[in-house]
């Protein structure tokens, strides 16, 4: 009789090891390296990478699906432990890969000892790690702040820091429509840390320098690069799962994306988006942010003020709730398997579901003092986090609010007084009063 597949069991079991040199030269040569080209991949070597000699880890920005192939491509013959979302490991096509690889999963956003047992066990073996810091793919082709922890873990294991930096990577797989556009990505190879660095650099300080090494604004970038992205005449489809908030009249979920065409149903706002990325508007009564990453930030200062501003704050959605089963693996389309509905709401104190599992009465109470916040685990149609007791959970709605949720989630934790704070330069206007200087920056 074969044995009952019990993947929570094998995950909390595993332990670290080294990725053998032989099949990690095979996914470099034959996977990475063809899935990189095409994408017009130029590595910008600052640390001559082939005369690094001893263990190390690896930290860098996360623009997409792809950036494994990038990072492979840029550290040439040095062997690396990738670290994934442990969500992952419950999908058909990725469980077998990733233990030929040696992935190393990770809880998303909570504490996760199992996961730093793996990284210190690979680095003590003479492995070498990647980690992506911020904790999740970038949602808006710009850094999330690096997630707690990182810091503490990094002086912990005492091996040189290098980073990678990765530009142009959004744009050829953007969060809302992955389907690869190819123009150009450029990943630049640094040092972040030597031992005694490390060892002298407080917590803060450490923080404040990944944070640098690791910053990149894709739109930014090509307001001067000027890469033109193959595939920009279906740009804009499912463009609204983003950008859900109109700059002109205000209103929510009145855009819509068809094309390379988006605008707003309710007062006409639009533009064009041309194969730069630009934003072209439809007519000189358009109001239209300078970028699409700026959309999205103004997004953010736009739900901190309701939250700010309201102690009563709250929303509501209906969703389908999603579960990882145990005992087998869900399908490769999706990372989690139907097993209820019911309601999410979000206030300023606190996440719930409430509603019904397995045909059961089921609630789960998050204080969002505690919950920095959910994860888009493939593009922007659902997200979840673990937040049952260490159970991931799943939530999909009937409508493109998600981005919505995911702001509305950390800007209620931060309100909160919680850990994982927004301390990025860039990004301090978004909590900033208006200014008479608003419109000429942030504005075309």
């Amino acid at each position: 009789m074969a044995k009952q597949l019990d993947i929570r069991g094998y995950l909390e079991s595993k332990k670290g090891e080294p990725i053998n040199r032989a099949i990690y030269w095979i996914m470099r040569q034959f996977v990475a390296r063809s899935q990189a080209g095409p994408m017009n991949l130029e590595i910008v070597d600052e640390v001559e990478v082939k005369n690094i000699k001893e263990p190390f880890v690896l930290v860098s920005n996360h623009t997409s699906r792809c950036d494994w192939e990038y990072i492979g491509m840029a550290m040439k013959g040095h062997p690396l432990n990738f670290m994934a979302s442990d969500v992952e490991f419950h999908r058909a096509h990725m469980h077998g890969i990733f233990k030929i690889c040696k992935v190393i999963p990770k809880k998303n956003f909570v504490s996760d000892y199992h996961c730093i047992k793996e990284v210190m066990q690979v680095v003590h073996k003479g492995g070498n790690v990647i980690l992506f810091p911020e904790g999740k793919s970038s949602i808006s082709g710009t850094n999330q702040p690096i997630i707690m922890g990182t810091s503490k873990m990094l002086k912990k294991l005492g091996v040189p820091v290098y980073y990678t930096r990765i530009t142009g990577g959004y744009m050829s797989n953007t969060q809302w429509n992955i389907a690869n556009r190819p123009g150009k990505v450029i990943i630049t190879v640094g040092q972040l840390f030597t031992p005694d660095e490390l060892k002298e650099t407080d917590l803060d300080e450490m923080d404040r320098r990944i944070n640098a090494a690791i910053y990149n604004d894709d739109f930014e970038w090509n307001k001067t690069a000027r890469i033109k992205y193959k595939g920009n005449e279906t740009v804009a489809d499912k463009l609204e799962e983003h950008l859900y908030w109109c700059p002109k009249c205000g209103a929510e979920f009145t855009n819509k994306g068809a094309g390379n065409h988006f605008g707003c149903t309710k007062c006409g706002n639009g533009v064009t988006i041309n194969e730069y990325y630009d934003l072209i508007p439809d007519n000189e009564t358009c109001v239209v942010p300078k970028t699409l990453r700026v959309w999205y930030e103004l997004q953010r200062r736009h739900i901190y003020r309701q939250i700010r501003d309201n102690e009563d704050f709250s929303i509501e959605e209906n969703v389908v709730l999603g579960y990882q089963p145990n005992d087998h693996y869900v399908d490769k389309t999706v990372t989690s398997e139907p097993c209820g509905e019911g309601v999410i709401h979000l206030d300023r104190k606190e996440f719930f579901f409430k509603g019904m599992r397995d045909g059961k009465p089921f609630e789960v109470h998050v204080p969002t003092v505690n919950l920095p916040t959910m994860v888009m685990e493939t593009d922007s149609h659902n997200f979840g986090g673990f937040v049952d007791k260490g159970e991931y959970l799943e939530f999909t709605p009937s409508r493109p609010v998600v981005t919505k949720w995911i702001q509305a989630i950390e800007e209620c934790h931060r309100l909160a007084g919680g850990k994982w704070q927004n301390t990025l330069p860039q990004q301090q206007w978004i909590y900033e009063e208006d200014k008479p200087t608003d419109k000429e920056e942030y504005y075309l």
